[in-house]
Parts: C-alpha cells; sequence; structure tokens
C-alpha cells in the first residue's frame, strides 16, 4: 500500500526538478509581454494612407513604337504612405520625373522615368 502512495509523490518531485524554473519564468513574461503587445496593436486600429502610384517611361523620339511600348509597359501600383505626405500631394502630381543618364550614355536614347499619382485612399 505505501509503495502506491509514494509512486506519484516520487513522479511529482522528479517531474519538477527536470523543469527550469528561471528558463520557465521567462518565457512566460515574454509570452506575457508579447500578448500585451498584440492586444495594444488590435486596439490602435490607425488608417493606413494609400496612394495609387503610375510608373511609365517616356522616349523622346518620333518612333511610334516606343511610345505604345512605354504605354503597354506602364506599371500601377499601390503604395502605403505616412499621413504628412498623404496630404502633401493630390491627384495628378508628379512625384518622379528623372531623366536616364545612363541610357544617354550607353545606348544614345533620351528618356525619363515619370511617376504620378493616380489616386488617393484610406482603409481602416
Amino acid at each position: 500500500m505505501f509503495k502506491y502512495i509514494g509512486l506519484p509523490f516520487v513522479c511529482i518531485v522528479l517531474l519538477t526538478a527536470c523543469g527550469n524554473s528561471e528558463e520557465t519564468e521567462r518565457l512566460r513574461k515574454e509570452n506575457a509581454d508579447l500578448k500585451t503587445q498584440l492586444a495594444l496593436l488590435n486596439e490602435a486600429k490607425k488608417p493606413k494612407y494609400i496612394l495609387k502610384l503610375r510608373l511609365k517611361q517616356s522616349s523622346f523620339s518620333l518612333s511610334i513604337k516606343k511610345h505604345i511600348r512605354n504605354a503597354v509597359n506602364a506599371v500601377e501600383f499601390e503604395l502605403p504612405v505616412d499621413k504628412d505626405f498623404y496630404d502633401s500631394v493630390s491627384e495628378g502630381t508628379e512625384i518622379v520625373d528623372k531623366f536616364r543618364f545612363g541610357s544617354l550614355v550607353l545606348y544614345g536614347s533620351l528618356g525619363d522615368w515619370e511617376m504620378t499619382v493616380k489616386g488617393k485612399e484610406i482603409r481602416q
């Protein structure tokens, strides 16, 4: 009878002795911190300011083929920005108009990149 009562006691002592209490406490604290951060992020859902941009290459040429290629290869994409930048631009604002100097030197082509704002959106 005493053998069977002592067996669970020995198992409990062995199982509690195997764990590192400092490591367990550190992991519990880290878990609690992460839960707190997650709760704060879920509560503070800030609006996202999205700009819809259009990037295209422009060539100084009389070739209709180059102009069609540039129009077809234009890319439209969305980019999240901060509120200050969102407020500073409007639809149609040209953000980038950069001359491609490398293409002029290497290939003799005159052209530039144009990035314009096509739309603005606020998402929750």
